[in-house]
């Protein structure tokens, strides 16, 4: 029966695309919507289900599964010791679970990636065209769950787009026809945001698309080793700073008279001072994976979360779940190393567009642990031998 079911693809992808659906759409946008979210999460738990019973029989696992098990197993311990209501990580362990289970039963990467890069597609031209035919978002504030399919709130929409075009991009290897998506999504992915006013994950993509078109393999690793660093400076000396970042006349200087933004980041150094504050008071264990009445409570601030990756690893886990997440992305970063060529340079550097654009928001960690595993499974994956060449 196992072997039987390890011969159909089509269920592998019919899981898959439950799961990027139910991760990447926001049904409560509209309520004709409604009934199909709970569709949407029944498969994914039935999934799970029948999964777990398969693997267990014969289970599986890598260093980057027992990082992510271990960190998933530790969100939830943190949560309930602190009180906070569990089903909300529980829904968010077992989609990262899910994924894990899919990969390591069928053993085809690659399957996973055409079909997360097929559906995510698909949702990118839905979204434009529903902000088209349902332009609600014009005239309702910019935090309003109003016609935005992806994600459900302006900010969310950078990090699924992001994600989108560098699934398709990687596509390119399979074949050919797959760079007439690329550059159709990029022109939506621009387009989208530019109408949303979402310029952190404009300017990204952007500079992201920029790279894609450097013809220099060396100048393009160069630039994703000077793109890293920058993300660290930023994070160190400006995210760390929080409101203190106030105080600095050169950083003042610079954001304000060079690059004419506002200094507090749209009050953003305002959330961070207050994460700050509240990673010091338990920054070992944290405060496990609270909702937005914890944050609107306890962080005294008027905005949901930290609007910062980083942060919110913190205040879900301390200095416990930081250092697990280190240790993935080194994980993933010595796996790299085995095909290191063009293609492995851009995965890296949209991972780090990924990590610049959460210094200004968060986006669902099943992208961050799913970019993971699209670089980690990379230098196994096989593609055409025709479009490898041209890479």
């Amino acid at each position: 029966m196992i072997e039987k079911l390890k011969k159909l693809p089509l269920l592998q992808m019919n899981m898959l695309t439950f799961l990027v659906l139910n991760v990447s759409i926001s049904f409560t946008t509209f309520h004709f919507l409604q009934l199909l979210s709970y569709l949407v999460l029944g498969v994914c738990m039935l999934s799970f289900a029948i999964l777990s019973v398969m693997t267990l029989r014969k289970p599986i696992i890598n260093y980057l599964d027992a990082c992510t098990i271990i960190y998933l197993i530790l969100l939830i311990g943190f949560t309930v010791m602190n009180g906070t209501d569990v089903k909300l990580a529980i829904y968010r362990s077992i989609e990262v679970g899910l994924l894990i289970m899919i990969l390591n039963y069928w053993e085809k990467p690659e399957v996973m990636v055409k079909t997360f890069a097929f559906v995510l597609s698909c949702c990118v031209y839905a979204n434009l065209l529903i902000m088209i035919i349902f332009p609600d978002w014009m005239f309702a504030a910019k935090d309003a769950f109003d016609s935005y399919l992806l994600g459900g709130n302006y900010n969310q929409i950078g990090g699924r787009l992001i994600f989108a075009l560098v699934l398709s991009l990687l596509c390119t290897k399979f074949h050919k026809l797959w760079m007439v998506n690329f550059v159709i999504m990029a022109i939506v992915s621009v387009v989208t945001l530019a109408m949303v006013g979402s310029m952190t994950s404009l300017s990204c993509i952007l500079l992201f698309l920029v790279f894609c078109m450097i013809p220099s393999e060396k100048l393009q690793k160069a630039c994703c080793i000077g793109f890293f660093l920058f993300y660290l400076v930023f994070q160190t000396v400006v995210v760390f700073s929080g409101e203190g970042l106030h105080n600095n006349e050169m950083a003042v200087y610079i954001i304000e008279d060079v690059l004419g933004k506002d200094v507090t980041f749209t009050h953003r150094t305002q959330l961070w001072d207050a994460a700050g504050r509240k990673f010091a008071e338990s920054p070992f264990i944290g405060y496990g994976f609270v909702d937005s009445e914890w944050f609107l409570s306890e962080m005294d601030s008027f905005a949901i979360g930290p609007h910062n990756f980083i942060y919110n690893v913190l205040l879900n886990g301390g200095l416990t779940l930081i250092s697990l997440f280190l240790l993935m992305l080194i994980i993933i970063l010595r796996r790299i190393r085995m095909r290191y060529d063009k293609m492995g340079n851009m995965l890296l550097l949209g991972l780090c567009t990924m990590f610049f654009m959460m210094t200004m928001e968060v986006f669902p960690f099943f992208f961050v642990f799913c970019l993971f595993y699209v670089v980690y499974y990379y230098p196994t994956m096989k593609f055409k031998t025709s479009c490898a060449k041209q890479q």
